[in-house]
């Protein structure tokens, strides 16, 4: 019988604790009930600003090349050999330094024989003339028609000297097409020709650039293309560079290229010579097109998926649509031109905002 009794015991002892983990479950959960009221409707805690206008640039920040402000390449006007080549890729020459030498020996003939044929035409111009004076000294022994002759004669000649002279003239410039100058200070940026090559017109020998002015250049898209003028206020970044160079836009091209959808634009940078940058490296650069002392700006993510541009604000514990109108640009915050008038609390992501009129709270 002591063993039923104390078997009987211990059931009831197990069946008292379960009873008193229930009731312990049952009042945690009345007080959980109790303090989050789960029936009653919350607002949706929300990260806020409170609007106000202030101090706002647009910024286009494009990818641009260093470039000289002075380039050309350089060609030959006649064809011919390669007598000799005088300069290098990357040196530094004066204006008017022999660069290039070409074959000329069938101009310098022809030079030769125009200088004889001058020499032909003075002779006979000398002699006309001599035969002039001695006529004039003989006038009353020599008919008026022999005179005129005689002055004939010496303008004739002097026409054919003036003439010979023109063609020697003509002769020596064309022999000097064979030697080819640098056109003004500057840099061989790359050679396109060696001794013993033939050459025309059409091939490229020098390119040549004036490296102590530098710009760069860039392509601006289309989308933004008819908001870049002369005169912008420019900040550079050379690649591999910390510092940068204020620049200023110079040149804006007339035209869209239709093949890439770009507008070419120039930079002045006129701290760029002083930094030895190469031709060609890329450069950032961040192109001011817009600022403004006292205007309102949203983070593009307060834009509410609406019909019309909107965004949230409370008012009352609510959220509430506002229309805005805004300057649709690349950044992260946008300038309005109207809608808000300062002072409002602003959601700043519409997209907590399950709809308009939805309780919400500013995140603390």
């Amino acid at each position: 019988m002591s063993g039923i009794a104390e078997l009987t015991a211990r059931r009831k002892r197990g069946q008292m604790i379960w009873l008193l983990v229930l009731v312990s479950i049952l009042v945690a959960a009345a007080a959980w009930l109790f303090v989050n009221r789960p029936w009653e409707a919350r607002p949706t805690r929300v990260a806020v600003e409170t609007v106000a206008p202030g101090p706002a640039s647009r910024v286009l920040a494009v990818n641009g090349r260093v470039a000289p402000a002075e380039q050309v390449e350089i060609s030959a006007t006649v064809s011919g050999r390669v007598v000799s080549v005088a300069a290098a890729e990357g040196d530094t020459v004066k204006a008017g330094t022999v660069l290039l030498v070409i074959d000329g020996i069938q101009q310098r003939s022809a030079v030769t024989q125009a200088r004889s044929q001058l020499a032909a035409a003075e002779a006979q111009r000398d002699k006309a003339r001599t035969d002039l004076e001695r006529a004039e000294g003989l006038r009353d022994s020599v008919s008026q028609k022999a005179l005129d002759d005689a002055r004939l004669a010496v303008d004739t000649a002097q026409k054919e000297v003036d003439r010979m002279t023109s063609l020697v003239e003509q002769a020596e410039d064309m022999l000097d097409e064979y030697t080819v100058k640098a056109p003004f200070d500057g840099t061989i940026l790359s050679r396109g020709a060696d001794p013993g090559q033939v050459v025309s017109s059409s091939t490229p020998l020098f390119l040549f650039a004036n490296l102590t002015s530098l710009h760069a250049e860039a392509s601006v898209d289309e989308l933004y293309a008819s908001e870049v003028r002369r005169g912008l206020k420019v900040a550079a970044r050379p690649a591999g560079h910390t510092k940068l160079i204020d620049g200023e836009v110079i040149y804006v091209s007339p035209r869209v290229d239709a093949s890439t959808g770009g507008r070419l634009v120039k930079i002045d940078l006129p701290g760029a010579g002083q930094l030895n940058l190469p031709v060609g490296l890329t450069v950032m650069l961040n192109i001011v097109v817009d600022e403004r002392d006292d205007v309102i700006t949203v983070p593009r993510s307060a834009l509410a998926a609406s019909d019309t541009p909107a965004v949230y604000v409370i008012e009352n514990g609510r959220a509430v649509l506002k229309p805005v109108q805004y300057i649709d640009w690349p950044s992260d915050r946008l300038m309005l031109t109207g809608g808000l008038s300062g002072g409002e609390t602003l959601i700043l992501d519409a997209k907590q905002v399950k709809a308009e009129g939805a309780l919400v709270a500013a995140r603390p």
